[in-house]
Parts: C-alpha cells; sequence; structure tokens
C-alpha cells in the first residue's frame, strides 16, 4: 500500500504524533532549502527523535537494467524529492522472487528485478512512503523525465511510530 503524494498534501500523515510531526518540520525545512548541495553529494545523515533518521542524498539516474529492488522490515521509507526527478518502480513482495535473504544489520531484502512494476514518476515534493510489503527500486532513467539527477530525503520512520495510524 505505497503512498505516493505531496508534502502539503500529506498533513494528516504527520499529525499522529510528535515524532512524525518533527519529521515533518524537517522535510519541510529540506525543501525549503535549508541545506546545501554539499550535503546533499555527502549523504548527510540526520538522527531524529523516537528513532527516526534521515539521509540527504543526490545521485545519476540509472537504466532500469540497474534496477535495486528492496524491501525493509523495520522502518518505513518516506522518500522526498527535493530537486531533480526519478522514476521508481514499485510492487508488492509477494510478486517477486527474493534474492537475498533479509539482512537484519542493514534492514534490508534484495529482490530479482521484475519488469510488470508500477512505475512512478517522482518530482519536486513528490513524497513517497514505502511500507514493508512494498517493494521498491529508485533513481532509475524515464523517457519522459528531462534531467539526469535527483536531489532527495529519505527517511527511515520506525513501523511502531505509524502503527495506530495505519491498523
Amino acid at each position: 500500500m505505497a503512498i505516493i503524494t505531496t508534502l502539503n498534501n500529506s498533513n494528516h500523515i504527520f499529525k499522529c504524533n510528535e515524532a512524525m510531526n518533527e519529521l515533518y518540520n524537517k522535510l519541510k525545512s529540506c525543501l525549503n532549502g535549508d541545506f546545501t548541495n554539499q550535503d546533499y553529494k555527502n549523504s548527510l545523515r540526520i538522527e531524529l527523535k523516537f528513532g527516526i533518521f534521515i539521509i540527504l542524498q543526490t545521485y545519476n539516474l540509472k537504466p532500469y537494467k540497474d534496477a535495486f529492488f528492496e524491501t525493509h522490515k523495520k522502518y518505513v521509507d518516506f522518500q522526498l524529492t527535493i530537486k531533480g526527478e526519478e522514476c521508481f518502480m514499485i510492487g508488492d513482495s509477494k510478486n517477486f522472487k527474493i534474492k537475498k535473504e533479509y539482512n537484519n544489520k542493514r534492514d534490508l531484502v534484495i529482490y530479482h528485478s521484475q519488469k510488470k512494476a508500477h512505475k512512478i514518476l517522482s518530482q519536486k515534493d513528490c513524497l513517497c512512503i514505502f511500507f514493508p510489503h512494498d517493494v521498491h527500486a529508485g533513481g532509475l532513467k524515464h523517457k519522459k523525465l528531462k534531467g539526469n539527477k535527483v536531489f532527495k530525503v529519505v527517511a527511515k520512520v520506525p513501523q511502531e511510530l505509524l502503527s495506530n495510524y495505519f491498523n
């Protein structure tokens, strides 16, 4: 049940508790330009309260053949595009074959590529929320995208912080 929206249209998700409200404010500050390009190039990691952390990222887009399909068990991924664009491919984990079993240290399951995955084109202010069963591969090129680079924020939110909201 991935959620694809904008930060401004998702206020209600961030009002469920203090931790999520802090995350919303930090994501908003990223959109407002409070961090430098160098912060993104350095993959700056910022620890927030309640086990949430964010990572600023920038990279060149890659072709589909290099897609890295993954899920996470402990965290829900909030991925916010700050500038540039990227294509995501997503699908339900039951439709993918596992390539590498769960790595607890990295909170990561890796899957084989799946051409029948859904495509999402993410532009500035697009917020993609991926839950533990949402296989996702980002950073992909697409013929409808103009650029070749994306600046984004990846927030890792412990599942338990969202359990009351999504149950």
